[in-house]
């Protein structure tokens, strides 16, 4: 091998031309010859977290970090990738120690606080970005964190200004593709500018979310629709992300068909029948399907309201339910609610969401906290619509058939039956807004776009109604008012 710094060199230069492979086997091979090389070892956890290592980029920052403990950069690359492996408190401990060896470390002090914004301190992480924004006012992570923050306390005509700026500071050169920082700040913006209801701005900025990591876009063969007339043509519409928006976006499908198109819709398993019931779907297979029927060209379900133009709110809107269950089944869970009900009002819940989700513990509540509700069962026959997640509580009588359940269509049959759902922001939300069912979403302070700040009403679902957190993390306002309204619901007479 050549010299040791010719060969750390010859792996940087292969680092920032993008040769993560090579670079890692050369800053491997120069820590072999030289087992104490801090900066070698720095270089490879970069280059390891960038390769979705973290384990071994974790391994690689606390050895150089540990053999040269004063350096503040190793200490913040440590946190960040801790953080990466949402390790939170560690993260926060290690960006604390580089702030100690260096107060004003920008980087050190923006990603500290991102992390506590992570664990639900949104002030505090506020106030830490504050500080460093005036350090650094173009560093991209600080306008992005500080962005992102801002969104979630309802100041957006300033998240969108940070934003905005973040965008521009991280544009590639001209030729040069967008680099992930740069893709973050447009997501980020594009969320911000929904939460606002500026979808005719949202909307374009919402397709960088195709580079996103964890986001998962199939890329069929042939032509995507980029929005010019489609009549004649035989579109694959394919679902992406979670099953909610699966449901949420199934609305745009009909405008899309209006215009002359055979729409095959290309989603979850479990969607499958029920999707079928969207007004304009042709034909639904399975995403987990490899073979697809012909098509001519192709469109990601999310892309579809920017590709159709649909930037006003009234755009959102459907003139009812756009879903509807299968009449035989409605029918039978209908004649079983009634006995099991035995005149009392049917409810359903809804508490969980997949855990998988990065903000599932901030969604998603404890079920015992759903307790006080058992002080109408004589008037609420309380119907689960939980599956999966944290058991009922015992103190709250469910009438529990999710064994049943094996699709969405099931639970819609069950929920189309249903005088009220209550539920956190899952996909029952969408399932049952799209049944044009009464629903009560539990929403968490730091709410997702679609469903805007300030609101106590949808943009989407005219039944749904908004009980919102008004303290990161803190459910008790929201369900004191939830069994308020409760209580004036079932004491007034029946619609």
């Amino acid at each position: 091998m050549a010299s040791v710094t010719e060969a750390l060199s010859a792996a940087y230069e292969h680092h920032v031309a993008g040769r993560l492979d090579a670079a890692v086997t050369l800053y491997g091979r120069i820590i072999d010859a030289e087992p104490r090389n801090h900066g070698a070892l720095h270089l490879l956890g970069l280059a390891r977290i960038q390769l979705g290592d973290l384990d071994g980029a974790t391994e690689s920052m606390m050895l150089a970090a540990a053999i040269v403990p004063d350096n503040p950069t190793y200490r913040s690359n440590l946190g960040t990738a801790l953080k990466a492996q949402g390790r939170f408190d560690l993260a926060e401990e290690a960006y604390r120690q580089a702030l100690a060896i260096d107060p004003g470390h920008v980087d050190a002090m923006a990603n500290l606080g991102g992390v506590l914004h992570a664990t639900g301190r949104l002030a505090a992480a506020i106030a830490c970005l504050e500080r460093a924004l005036p350090l650094a006012p173009d560093h991209a992570v600080t306008l992005i964190n500080l962005g992102v923050a801002l969104t979630d306390r309802g100041q957006l005509p300033r998240a969108l200004g940070l934003l905005r700026r973040a965008v521009e500071v991280t544009a590639p050169a001209p030729g040069q593709p967008l680099g992930e920082r740069g893709g973050e700040a447009r997501w980020d913006l594009a969320l911000a500018l929904l939460m606002a209801g500026d979808y005719a701005a949202g909307w374009p900025q919402f397709e960088a979310r195709r580079g996103r990591a964890g986001h998962v876009l199939a890329r069929p063969h042939g032509l995507e629709w980029d929005g010019t007339d489609p009549a004649g043509r035989t579109i694959l519409v394919h679902s992406e992300q979670g099953r909610g928006d699966s449901l949420q976006f199934a609305r745009f499908i009909a405008p899309l068909a209006a215009r002359g198109a055979r729409v095959v819709l290309a989603c979850q398993p479990e969607l499958i029948r029920l999707l079928a019931t969207a007004p304009g779907v042709a034909q639904v297979v399975s995403t987990a399907d490899p073979r697809l029927p012909a098509y001519d060209i192709y469109c990601p379900l999310l892309s579809l309201p920017s590709r159709l133009g649909l930037t006003g709110a009234a755009d959102l809107a459907t003139a009812g339910p756009y879903l509807t269950p299968d009449p035989a089944q409605a029918a039978a869970f209908r004649a079983r609610l009634n006995d099991a009900a035995a005149g009392r009002r049917t409810v359903g819940l809804c508490w969980a969401g997949a855990p998988g989700n990065p903000v599932d513990a901030r969604r998603s509540l404890d079920p015992a906290l759903l307790s006080p509700l058992a002080r109408f069962r004589d008037q609420a026959a309380f119907v689960s619509l939980q599956k999966g997640g944290p058991a009922a509580p015992a103190a709250l009588p469910l009438i529990d058939w999710t064994m049943e359940l094996a699709d969405y269509a099931d639970t819609a049959a069950l929920a189309a039956n249903l005088d009220l759902v209550i539920t956190v922001d899952t996909s029952v939300a969408h399932m049952a807004g799209a049944l044009g069912r009464p629903v009560w979403l539990l929403n968490r302070y730091d709410g997702c776009w679609r469903w805007q700040k300030g609101r106590v009403d949808s943009p989407w679902y005219p039944s749904l109604v908004q009980l919102r957190q008004e303290e990161m993390g803190d459910w008790r306002a929201p369900l004191s008012r939830l069994t308020a309204r409760l209580g004036a619901w079932l004491a007034a007479p029946r619609p």
